[in-house]
C-alpha cells in the first residue's frame, strides 16, 4: 500500500492514518469522508461517491500529516434511548461515559480554561463533562449519571470513535 501513485510514495505512518481513517469511518454514521492534506485529497465512502469526489488521488512525496476533516452525514439512524453512561466491564463498579459522536474531545469549554470535570469531581446527570466536536459543531457531553470521577480515560483534543470511553464514574452511593 505504500507502493507511489502519481509520482508520490505515502510512509509507513500515513498509510496507518489512513487504515484508522476507512475503520473510523466503517464504525460511524457517516458515508463519506474526505481528508486534505496539503496537496494530498483523500476521499473514502460507503457507496457511491459524492459529486465533489475527485476522480484520481495525488499524494505528493513526503506530505506532512495533519488532518483537517469534513464529512457528508450518512442518514440518520433511528434514535435509541441509549444511557449516557453504562457499567464498565473493564472496572467492576463503575459507570462508563462515552462519546456521542466521533469527533474531536474537548476536556475543557475553550483553551486555556479549566476542564469541566477532573478525578474526583462530583457529577449530576445533566452536568457537562466535555464537549467532542464534529463538523465544527459542538456537542455537549452529560454525565448521565450522579457520582464521582473515577478515571478520565482520553487526552484533550484526542480524536474519539462512537462510543469510545471518555470517563469512568463511580455511581452515588458506592463512593
Amino acid at each position: 500500500m505504500s507502493e507511489a501513485l502519481n509520482g508520490g510514495a505515502l510512509d509507513d505512518t500515513t498509510v496507518e492514518q489512513v487504515v484508522r481513517l476507512v475503520e473510523s469511518l466503517d464504525r460511524s454514521t457517516f458515508d463519506f469522508l474526505e481528508v486534505q492534506v496539503g496537496e494530498l485529497k483523500v476521499t473514502i465512502g460507503k457507496g457511491e461517491p459524492p459529486a465533489s469526489a475527485p476522480a484520481a488521488l495525488t499524494v505528493p512525496a513526503q506530505a506532512p500529516v495533519v488532518a483537517t476533516a469534513a464529512a457528508v452525514p450518512a442518514e440518520a439512524p433511528p434514535q435509541q434511548a441509549q444511557p449516557a453512561a453504562v457499567p464498565s466491564p473493564s472496572a467492576p463498579g463503575l459507570l462508563e461515559i462515552t462519546a456521542p459522536t466521533m469527533g474531536i474531545f474537548y476536556a475543557q469549554p475553550e483553551p486555556g480554561k479549566p476542564p469541566f470535570v477532573t478525578v474526583g469531581a462530583v457529577v449530576e446527570e445533566t452536568t457537562t463533562v466535555a464537549l467532542v466536536e464534529v463538523m465544527k459543531t459542538f456537542h455537549a457531553v452529560p454525565a448521565g449519571v450522579r457520582g464521582t470521577v473515577a478515571e478520565v480515560c482520553v487526552s484533550d483534543a484526542q480524536l474519539v470513535e462512537f462510543g469510545a470511553v471518555l470517563f469512568r464514574v463511580r455511581p452515588e452511593g458506592l463512593e
